[in-house]
């Protein structure tokens, strides 16, 4: 920001000389006032810095009354560094703004306080309030350009950090522990105890990759395989993702697992999105894994499953094309639905009767095979699969 120095030119030099030779006096016993109606910390460190604070202000005011152009040079990058440190600290700016409201008043109250000190006329004590508006306007716009500046500069940092954390955790086999942790502490997340990895995909073609990840997440969306981590929720809730990203994405999560192993949640994340990616499953909303374990588990064994199938459905080979095709659909809704005619019924959309004839029919083809839970397993994984590629 430029300053309109001006307002400073106007007003007498030897109202600086009467202030530079009170700044700590003035500074020590505004402060001790304040601190008696606890309106600023009168001692320790707190005290100290803000005393420090009032006294600067006072200093640079007077710089700018005896040089206006080389002194805001001076205070303009004084108060740009101020700025980016109260960031880089994590304070905030409204900080300097009372120790420079402070310097004001200490200002006005060492000129207009002491008797016979100066024969300032209204006028010129107008003129010492204009430039100290305008001393506190300027530089606090100039603090709120440093912090600005330091906390985009420090967003840049955290991102890269934690794309490389991202990384650095879902790495197989796991990364040294060590250097996790002090690049957690670099990037300033907390290492939560369990975390669940998710793989995303774009729905369409120039999908924006999110600004910022999910709260508390990890994510790395300009991967050639974007992924995010999820720290684990308070009594065990899921991980919320925007609408937006929802919209835009296919995102995937595994399972919950031990921080260390990441990486194991993210193999089931890939493979739930990759399921989804086929038809196997529906890619609308957040995919969980956990829910689809069936269908993960015959995608993995796809090759054995079409072995098997030759052999455990062979009954089914022996009658007519069309009735296949109702038998095999009835036996697959009998199966998820515990023999249950009622609700295979309102699966398949015909009536229970007709589903228990069916169910003869299918008692006559497979015998006790329909008996024996591990073999009704086996049918249920063949059945998915079958309908699943059909």
């Amino acid at each position: 920001m430029a300053l309109d120095v001006s307002t400073f030119e106007k007003v007498p030099k030897e109202i600086t000389e009467w202030l530079r030779a009170r700044v700590d006096r003035a500074a020590g016993e505004l402060l001790r006032e304040l601190g008696e109606r606890g309106a600023a910390p009168a001692a320790g460190d707190e005290g100290r810095r803000v005393r420090s604070g009032v006294a600067a202000g006072l200093r640079h005011f007077c710089d700018l009354v005896d040089d206006p152009d080389a002194g805001w040079d001076r205070v303009r990058a004084f108060y740009l560094r101020v700025g980016r440190h109260l960031a880089r600290d994590g304070r905030d700016p409204d900080e300097i703004g009372q120790a420079l409201r402070r310097s004001a008043l200490a200002a006005w109250r060492t000129l207009a306080a002491v008797p016979g000190g100066l024969d300032l006329d209204r006028a010129a004590l107008g003129l010492v309030v204009d430039a100290q508006f305008a001393y506190m306007d300027a530089v606090a716009e100039v603090i709120a350009a440093g912090y600005r500046e330091e906390r985009a500069a420090g967003t840049d940092l955290d991102v890269r950090r934690r794309s490389r954390l991202l990384h650095l955790l879902l790495a197989d086999p796991p990364a040294d522990p060590d250097l996790v942790a002090a690049l957690a502490r670099e990037a300033r997340w907390p290492r939560p105890r369990t975390v669940a990895a998710a793989a995303a995909r774009p729905r369409r073609d120039g999908a924006v990759p999110p600004r910022t990840p999910p709260p508390g997440a990890l994510a790395d969306f300009g991967a050639a395989e974007p992924a995010l981590l999820f720290p684990d929720a308070p009594g065990g809730a899921r991980p919320v993702l925007p609408d937006d990203l929802l919209r835009d994405w296919v995102v995937a999560i595994g399972p919950a697992v031990p921080l260390a192993r990441a990486a194991r949640s993210l193999r089931w994340a890939r493979e739930t999105l990759a399921l989804a990616g086929r038809g196997g499953i529906p890619d609308s909303g957040p995919i969980r894994s956990a829910e689809h374990v069936p269908a993960l588990v015959i995608s993995r064994a796809g090759e054995l499953i079409d072995d098997a199938a030759a052999t455990r459905l062979a009954p089914l080979r022996t009658v007519p094309p069309a009735r296949r095709d109702r038998l095999t659909e009835t036996l697959l809704a009998l199966l998820e639905h515990n023999f249950n005619a009622a609700d295979a019924g309102r699966r398949l959309r015909v009536h229970p009767q007709t589903v228990r004839y069916r169910l003869r029919h299918l008692q006559l083809l497979f015998g006790d095979d329909l008996r024996d839970p591990r073999r009704c397993l086996e049918l249920e994984l063949i059945l998915r699969r079958t309908l699943s590629t059909d």
